[in-house]
């Protein structure tokens, strides 16, 4: 018996079906596409005409994530709708840190199922202004990209835009000068001048930043203020929202993560960035919607790989002049 045992020939391996041998390289190409997208690459399709010329409306980009450091998901849900749940994210070290110049995509701040692109103007500490349409940051002059665009509207520097960020900031002619907060500033609401722009800005880095801030509304119910709030299409154009309700709200209304600004110091953790549009006129950006913390960062832009325009003629609709084009 165990001679017979010895000597049976082992069975022929089974032969995959046409089938497994159609699906399995398929699905192997599909999870090595899908790490890559995760950890390496992330792709990008131009919406908006906020960074005229240097980037239009169909241009198709991949973006670096690895060099500011990958950013694991924050969300689980179905692709291309808001049907999900949040989850608490974290992120690798990278080999930088976002710089000036830079044409970073990142998450709105604002509304973080959203992913915008911008040029990164300033970082933390800096000190940025706008006179008669000239960047400054720290005093220099920031310089113009090459492909950067101007529609040609001018406002005096005595015109208000009330929906710019903080309030009382000026125009986008004449802007600031404003301060991006660092990582260290302090600040302790109930010792200073109950300042609506100096308030309006330390509770918007708060939100940023992932604090849940509160105000009172009767002595059992409480209201949470939420990002949106800060977003320009969502407030009334005389008076932004959260202005108004810091103006009908005592000071002690208002709690960070439960705890009353009687004694309560608020310590910025992040690097904040300015961000704006090379389509200086035409941009919803940091003028607009305050400083970018580092939590939203994504990836930097590195390459145009399509291009297309979507209301010219069949045989022109391709870009071919844009396509690997490097993005500066």
């Amino acid at each position: 018996m165990a001679n017979q045992q010895k000597n049976r020939k082992p069975e022929p391996p089974r032969k995959k079906s046409k089938f497994q041998e159609f699906i399995e390289p398929l699905l192997s190409a599909l999870i090595i596409a899908l790490i890559i997208r995760a950890v390496v690459i992330y792709p990008f399709r131009i919406p908006t005409g906020s960074m005229k010329n240097t980037l239009l409306v169909g241009d198709f980009l991949l973006a670096n994530k690895f060099v500011y450091g990958i950013r694991s998901p924050d969300w689980i849900g179905i692709p291309y709708t808001k049907a999900g749940f949040k989850i608490p994210f974290f992120r690798t070290p990278g080999f930088r840190k976002p710089k000036q110049g830079d044409v970073v995509i990142f998450k709105y701040p604002c509304d973080d199922m959203l992913n915008y692109i911008k040029r990164c103007i300033a970082v933390s500490g800096d000190t940025v202004e706008v006179v008669n349409k000239v960047v400054k940051v720290n005093g220099k002059i920031f310089p113009n990209p090459p492909q950067s665009r101007f529609t040609g509207r001018h406002y005096s520097p005595d015109d208000i835009i009330h929906r710019l960020y903080p309030p009382g900031a000026g125009n986008i002619d004449y802007y600031g000068p404003i301060r991006i907060p660092a990582p260290g500033d302090t600040f302790h609401f109930l010792n200073e001048t109950k300042d609506d722009t100096l308030w309006a800005t330390w509770l918007q880095v708060a939100i940023y930043e992932g604090h849940k801030v509160t105000y009172r509304l009767d002595d059992n119910d409480y209201m949470q203020l939420e990002p949106n709030l800060f977003d320009p299409q969502n407030m009334d154009p005389s008076m932004p929202r959260l202005i108004r309700t810091i103006q009908v709200r005592d000071g002690k209304d208002f709690a960070i993560d439960g705890h009353t600004l009687d004694d309560y110091v608020f310590t910025v953790k992040e690097r904040h960035y300015f961000m704006m549009g090379d389509n200086r006129d035409d941009s919803l950006d940091s003028r607009y919607w305050g400083f970018l913390p580092e939590r939203n960062v994504v990836g930097e832009a590195l390459v145009i790989y399509w291009s297309w325009e979507s209301h010219a003629p069949m045989h022109k609709k391709i870009r071919w002049s844009r396509i690997l084009n490097l993005i500066h």
